[in-house]
């Protein structure tokens, strides 16, 4: 065991800081962790590995700069692992996720060529949050495909395939089974007893904690991470704020609004009943009209300070031609 592994003063980016998670995965010489995470997501045995990472990518500036929310890794046959560590959960990210899937799924094939040439392309997604709409499954790991309706197991193609990992559902499995899956356990408690212990038989997992200590202590990484977090910080600050204000606000309309509609339904149906239905149907426009003034003055707001708008996207849910709209 390492010195990296005994140290008691543990750095302060954990691997789901979105610049710490790609350099992790994506850096040159890391390629045995890279394939390790994947095997034990996807089940497969990967031969050989390699990414599209290249630090320089998360320094330029955000309008010269490609989508980097995805590290895609591909091995000896040219398969493709899109790698993604996403933070916030909100309703259009499936088809963000099936967006990409399909323009990656692509990327590589010519007009007019055979598409027995496209490759298979598997998308990971590591989720801070909980997925939209998986409220009902219990299983932090689920994995999907495109399947015929009346006919489950039926497959479209197994060209396609999707992996998502919800890190909080892993939490509280782990607490009420008592189970741990190694790579989810590093992600979410990287220098914990349980990952120190692991690492003692896993040369992967002693090694990628090795490699997080060296990124902690790598001033250039420690500035993009940084900013990363701050980012995050000022966003959730100012959303915050914003929605606070914009609450109070779209009530006080929703309350007018809904008691003079009350009023009017009252007359005729019994003032009661009118301006309970009244009141409830007001609130509800004005909380609607009240959050979406607020995430317009928050997306300006982020244009002013030069967020990438990327990272915008991914924050608030609204596509990037929404944003571009507001330049």
């Amino acid at each position: 065991m390492t010195d990296n592994l005994t140290n008691t003063q543990n750095p302060k980016y954990l691997p789901t800081n979105d610049v710490i998670f790609k350099c992790l995965l994506g850096n040159p010489g890391n390629e045995r962790i890279t394939k390790s995470f994947l095997e034990h997501i996807t089940g497969e045995e990967i031969e050989e590995i390699s990414t599209n990472f290249k630090l320089e990518l998360l320094k330029e500036k955000p309008k010269d700069k490609q989508m980097v929310a995805d590290l895609i890794a591909k091995d000896k046959y040219l398969q493709k692992y899109i790698v993604e560590m996403q933070r916030k959960a909100y309703d259009y990210l499936p088809d963000r996720f099936i967006a990409y899937l399909s323009k990656t799924y692509v990327a590589d094939i010519k007009v007019k060529e055979d598409y027995k040439k496209l490759k298979r392309t598997v998308l990971v997604v590591l989720m801070e949050e909980d997925f939209p709409n998986l409220e009902n499954i219990q299983e932090y790991h689920t994995v999907w495909h495109y399947r015929e309706e009346n006919h489950k197991e039926k497959i479209l193609t197994k060209n396609t395939e999707v992996h998502i990992l919800e890190l909080e559902k892993y939490k509280r499995h782990k607490k009420q089974t008592g189970e741990i899956d190694p790579w989810l356990e590093f992600f979410i408690n990287p220098y914990g007893k349980e990952v120190q212990e692991m690492a003692r038989t896993r040369a992967e997992l002693e090694e990628a904690v090795k490699q997080l200590r060296l990124l902690n202590a790598d001033e250039e990484v420690q500035q993009l991470a940084d900013a990363e977090d701050w980012a995050r910080y000022d966003y959730n600050s100012a959303m915050s704020e914003m929605k606070e204000k914009g609450l109070a606000a779209g009530l006080a309309e929703g309350r007018a609004k809904g008691l003079a509609e009350g009023r009017a339904e009252g007359r005729a149906k019994g003032r009661a009943e009118g301006r309970a239905e009244g009141r409830a149907k007001g609130q509800a426009e004005g909380r609607a009209l009240g959050e979406k003034e607020t995430n317009l003055k928050i997306v300006k707001k982020m244009l002013e300070k030069k967020m990438d708008i990327d990272l915008i996207s991914e924050l608030t849910g609204l596509t990037k031609k929404e944003i571009e709209n507001l330049l």
